[in-house]
């Protein structure tokens, strides 16, 4: 029973180990690109914020980006805590290495020492003229030659040995204060962006207490903007219906007539296998799609999540929620909007307060790009992946961003779920 409760107790503060240090199962490499590239976001976050504010006064807008400024410097930071762990570990494995390194030149060097006081005891070992002279045969001159060369070759060994140590002991020592200035560099790193965390965090309420008066201008944009989503919901509800509609009539008509009547002695038949709702071309194109999930590019070269999927609580309404059927991407000023997959256009529609959308079939999937200001495909066209499908519209805000929506038949899906991470 003891040895149980040890045993428990064993697990136990295993477990709450684990708890306090998380694993990480990146690579010091793939943390440094992550780092890289989330720096990368935050000075195109910060340019959109300057392009933004540049032709509008403070708004809700600026806020929104102030929020997603935040949150990626939040992630950056988590990234240099977590690549200042990794050099810590390599720091500890390269002085552990820098030990054994002068433990194995020590004995190298005592054995060194041990074979010179050897060779001196043994006088005539280094009077050679009369250690040759001196053989009794010769055998034994010829011994006494193969003897000296081994005692030479030996001596050259050590002496190899010890220089070989001696200079992986100063390359560990040269990686070592490697290792200790990028440490020093990241840390200095991690001041700086907590430094500039606070400034973001400050600047954002600060926007916030600009907005304060202005609660009935926003609710009256609020509600012209629910009105043109659920008008575009409304329209693509019943384009993907009446594609529905179709694919199942043209699976069915694909299908071979049905015998019908009894058997004999007036059983019914079998039943026959349901008609599939697609074709097997649409199923092709389906698995194709669904196959690539995690890994689509984004409809635009550059940007940042400026509105997630699903329902958010209002930057500054309190007690309303916002409802997002996709995917809002904040983008540079003249941008355009590019395909995220093949596919074939299924319509262009023109929305009130959204501009143009594209709807583009990919089987069962549906991938939707709306606030766009010009379209450069048609109903019909057949779009390659990356290819540019129109220019994104500036909204009353001044900011410049598509919406991404990603439908699975009549199903809303979570477009983040299906781009590639930046």
């Amino acid at each position: 029973m003891k040895r149980l409760n040890k045993i428990i107790s064993f697990f136990m503060a295993l477990l709450m180990l684990l708890a306090y240090h998380p694993v990480y199962p990146q690579s010091r490499k793939e943390l440094e690109k992550q780092r890289k590239q989330t720096e990368e976001q935050i000075a195109l976050t910060k340019k959109i914020l300057r392009e933004t504010k540049n032709k509008k006064q403070q708004n809700l807008r600026e806020v929104k980006t102030i929020a997603r400024l935040i949150e990626t410097r939040e992630q950056l930071l988590e990234t240099i805590g977590r690549e200042i762990v990794y050099v810590n570990q390599d720091v500890q494995q390269k002085n552990d290495e820098l030990v054994k390194l002068d433990l194995e030149l020590y004995k190298e060097r005592k054995n060194y020492a041990a074979a010179i006081v050897q060779s001196y005891k043994n006088k005539k070992v280094y009077n050679k003229a009369t250690y040759y002279l001196t053989a009794k045969s010769f055998n034994q001159f010829v011994l006494r030659l193969r003897f000296t060369k081994y005692l030479s070759e030996a001596q050259e060994k050590f002496l190899g040995r010890i220089e070989k140590k001696k200079n992986e002991i100063n390359e560990k020592i040269e990686e070592l204060q490697g290792l200790k200035k990028s440490k020093e560099i990241l840390a200095k790193n991690k001041e700086i962006e907590v430094k500039e965390l606070v400034g973001d965090k400050s600047k954002k309420t600060l926007a916030i207490k600009a907005l304060d008066g202005k609660e009935s201008e926003l609710k009256q944009k609020l509600e012209k903007q629910k009105r043109a989503k659920e008008n575009l919901n409304a329209q693509i509800n019943a384009i993907i219906a009446q594609e529905i509609k179709k694919a199942k009539e043209k699976s069915a008509a694909k299908k071979p007539a049905q015998k019908g009547g009894t058997k004999k002695g007036g059983t019914t038949p079998k039943a026959e296998p349901q008609t599939p709702s697609v074709t097997p071309e649409v199923k092709q194109l389906s698995d194709n799609f669904a196959a690539n999930k995690g890994k689509l590019p984004w409809p635009v070269v550059s940007g940042f999540i400026s509105e997630r999927f699903g329902n958010h609580a209002h930057e500054k309404l309190d007690q309303v929620t916002i409802q997002n059927n996709g995917l809002d991407i904040q983008t540079t000023d003249g941008a355009k909007a590019r395909c995220i997959h093949k596919g074939t256009v299924t319509a262009v529609i023109t929305i009130p307060g959204i501009g143009k959308a594209v709807i583009v079939n990919h089987g069962e999937y549906y991938t939707v790009y709306s606030k766009l200001k010009e379209v450069y495909v048609s109903q019909g066209e057949t779009v390659a992946l990356k290819q540019d499908i129109g220019s994104i519209m500036e909204d009353e805000d001044g900011a410049t961003e598509i919406h991404l929506e990603i439908w699975f038949n009549q199903e809303k899906q979570n477009p983040e779920l299906w781009l590639a991470k930046k």
